[in-house]
């Protein structure tokens, strides 16, 4: 099973339904029964992040790329529904492949100044730091002519607002996690 926040939230609710805190929630008047489950929540949601922080940056890293990745999951399955429609070939795969090009662009160069030791010396990662910038650009530029190919006449409004929309989501999420990450790297404590 997949490792998301629905997956998550339904892992928490069932124990809640079998665990000490259904139990000792029996006790306790139904008007402070939600709040006393959110505090225990809270708690136990707490514990985790400061388990993430203590474990390190890479884990912190981990941590804002799986919620960037889910919010762009949550963002264009709205633009997805709107469209559906439409029929539109490849909405989705491309929305994803511009995301992937530009994590590319963006943590392959910021990690690269932080590993830089470790690229130098693997041979199959010294081509792709060296040619870093050739790469993400060819990448763009493939995704965008796969953009062009996939237009249909007829809906090439619908087709801009949705690469247009793809690209703002891109900008807006994409962007503060890099920075995000960027704070990461450079100290835990500001």
């Amino acid at each position: 099973m997949a490792f998301t926040a629905l997956a998550v939230h339904n892992w928490l609710l069932y124990l809640l339904k079998l665990s000490i805190i259904s139990v000792s929630c029996r006790f306790i008047i139904n008007r402070w029964k939600n709040w006393w489950i959110r505090t225990i929540f809270t708690l136990i949601l707490l514990a985790l992040f400061a388990a993430v922080i203590y474990a390190g940056p890479i884990s912190l890293t981990l941590m804002v790329m799986c919620i960037q990745i889910r919010c762009f999951y949550e963002i264009i399955a709205v633009g997805h529904k709107k469209y559906r429609e439409e029929n539109l070939p490849f909405f989705r795969s491309l929305s994803w492949s511009f995301v992937a090009t530009v994590n590319y662009f963006l943590y392959g160069e910021s990690l690269s100044q932080y590993f830089q030791n470790f690229l130098q010396k693997d041979e199959i990662l010294q081509p792709l730091a060296s040619y870093h910038r050739f790469i993400s650009f060819m990448m763009y530029l493939c995704c965008f002519v796969l953009f062009v190919l996939t237009l249909k006449k007829g809906y090439y409004m619908v087709q801009f607002a949705l690469f247009g929309w793809t690209h703002i989501i891109i900008l807006l999420l994409v962007a503060q996690s890099h920075l995000m990450i960027q704070n990461i790297f450079e100290g835990l404590i500001w």
